[in-house]
């Protein structure tokens, strides 16, 4: 691609949503401020998940007769769709958020006045982008109970999948809470710091113990599976 067609996606207001995997890529490897790691690791979390909902509905598909299980994954598969559309609104967020942050830097501070306004504007934007990875920490970490379920009820051979998903999800956490801990130093309040460095620390042992717990659910699926292909091997 064109450095000339980057420069012009890079302006443009709409969505990441709106273009190609190949333009969002190119977008992400070109000298273009947005999209950062916020946006791509929320992008990563949005397929992850977009994996536990094919698992959880190839799997409702195939549930048979099993009306607990089928009834269990018909809400499962109503519920998966909200998270999606919530953390996906939330790339755009992030990259908004940014680039107001940007605009706020930007702008004159030649007089007194000037360098009032310019200082309030960039304390605003900054917490702006400092709340927004918080919420989508928080959205990705609820969309981890939605992918334990997904463990304990999918069928087998789609586990890799469910499972896989899950860990871009914890990935997508981490990465997207690299973000607050690079905007807190600008913050230039210690009670606001001390207050969203302590909510970053609980998402991210959220998350972490959310992971694990899926971990262990899934390794115990698997075993469990091949301790009965052993037994009924000749």
């Amino acid at each position: 691609m064109s450095s000339l067609h980057i420069r012009a996606m890079g302006e443009s207001s709409g969505s990441l949503w709106d273009l190609s995997a190949n333009q969002i890529r190119d977008l992400a490897a070109s000298l273009r401020p947005t999209p950062g790691g916020g946006a791509i690791s929320l992008l990563t979390a949005t397929l992850g998940l977009a994996l536990v909902q094919k698992g959880a509905s190839v799997s409702l598909k195939r549930a048979g007769d099993d009306q607990a299980r089928q009834a269990a994954l018909s809400g499962l598969c109503g519920k998966i769709p909200s998270a999606l559309d919530s953390i996906s609104r939330l790339v755009d967020a992030d990259a908004q958020a940014f680039q107001s942050y940007l605009k706020a830097r930007s702008l004159p501070r030649g007089t007194e006045a000037e360098q009032t306004r310019r200082n309030a504007a960039m304390k605003e934007c900054i917490l702006q982008a400092t709340r927004v990875p918080l919420a989508s920490a928080r959205a990705v970490c609820a969309a981890l109970e939605d992918a334990a379920t997904a463990v304990d009820l999918c069928d087998l051979h789609l586990l890799t999948d469910i499972f896989g998903g899950v860990l871009l999800m914890q990935a997508a956490v981490r990465a997207i809470l690299l973000n607050v801990d690079a905007n807190l130093p600008l913050i230039p309040d210690p009670g606001t710091i001390s207050a969203l460095k302590q909510e970053r620390q609980d998402l991210e042992a959220e998350s972490n113990i959310r992971e694990e717990a899926i971990a262990r659910a899934y390794q115990a699926r698997v075993d469990a599976a091949n301790d009965l292909r052993s037994a009924s091997a000749p």
